[in-house]
């Protein structure tokens, strides 16, 4: 049978993205080559700008960056950010930070990790680079590295919601479950009504066995953003916990597709330990998909397997 610590270890992936950022950050200064930013440039930005808008100087050329990543042209923002910094004697955190929010968002990960270790090599206090590096790390399940750089911030008193909300996940996952909620709770006096911090604090309730307290917080989450899925799911999650399985594959099933809720019921109530209630979803999957034929059917697999090499009676 599963323990508590593989139950929290399993479903608290539904709580963050893990995206594995590659590799160390290099100096960026120590590029080969006579241009030191070539490295953070990618093929989505076009010489073409450069002639298209002249600029007499960085600072123009970093409001051109700055309105370009407002309007949503993040290829024109870059080109930009690297113009204003080659025009630069040294470099500047500032468009090194936004270089890095650009990669990040794009999933350059490495390249938005180095941009972020080199405007802190500029500038140690930076309050941007410090929060992005230090979540960048946490999706790179770095804990102990995200911890150096987010707990300083709440330490000076100028922490973001960003940088409690991201420690708040870090101590989720080593079982602190009180210290998370805390660190939810202050993101929230900063961003009242952030629809991910309520999730968060909501999946934090729901693995500490508060189910009211967890329903409370995920149904103002989906309230905030009715189509936040996450949410939904653990949301979902709750009223399984709760023996309420009907509103669970509701709250699940919010995409209109009832089979797959039904094999994610299914797979939570085994993680859980509840078999036989985790055996009628999965057949419940199988008889309502084609498609989730196969998936359910395997999770069924497993779970008889589960039961007979722990001497409990096979499911039907």
């Amino acid at each position: 049978m599963l323990t508590r610590r593989n139950v929290t270890a399993s479903t608290t992936l539904i709580l963050i993205l893990i995206l594995g950022l590659g590799g160390c950050a290099t100096n960026a200064q120590q590029q080969a080559g006579s241009d030191p930013y070539a490295s953070l440039g990618s093929g989505g930005s076009s010489v073409e700008y450069g002639t298209a808008f002249p600029v007499a100087s960085p600072e123009e050329a970093y409001r051109n960056g700055n309105a370009a990543l407002r309007a949503g042209d993040p290829d024109r923002a870059l080109f930009e950010y690297l113009r204003g910094l080659r025009m630069e004697k040294r470099p500047k955190a500032d468009p090194l930070y936004s270089i890095g929010i650009i990669h990040h968002g794009r999933g350059n990960h490495d390249l938005a990790e180095k941009a972020y270790r080199w405007a802190l090599e500029i500038d140690a206090n930076h309050l941007g680079a410090s929060t992005a590096l230090g979540v960048a790390l946490l999706e790179q399940r770095d804990f102990e590295g995200a911890r150096q750089h987010l707990e300083p911030l709440v330490v000076r008193g100028k922490a973001p919601w960003q940088a409690y909300n991201a420690l708040g996940v870090i101590a989720d996952m080593s079982g602190e479950h009180g210290q998370a909620q805390s660190h939810f709770e202050k993101a929230l006096e900063i961003a009242p009504g952030t629809p991910r911090v309520l999730n968060n604090l909501g999946y934090s309730r729901y693995l500490a066995g508060d189910w009211p307290g967890a329903r409370q917080a995920l149904r103002r989450a989906v309230s905030a953003n009715p189509n936040y899925e996450l949410a939904w799911r653990n949301l979902g999650l709750v009223y399984a916990r709760e023996g309420d399985h009907e509103t669970a594959i509701e709250a699940v099933a919010r995409n209109g597709d009832r089979s797959k809720a039904y094999n994610d019921i299914g797979y939570i109530s085994m993680l859980e330990g509840r078999y036989q209630d985790a055996m009628g979803f999965f057949h419940e999957a199988m008889r309502l998909s084609p498609a989730y034929y196969v998936t359910a059917s395997e999770n069924a697999r497993n779970l008889d397997s589960l039961l007979r090499r722990n001497g409990s009676p096979a499911a039907n």
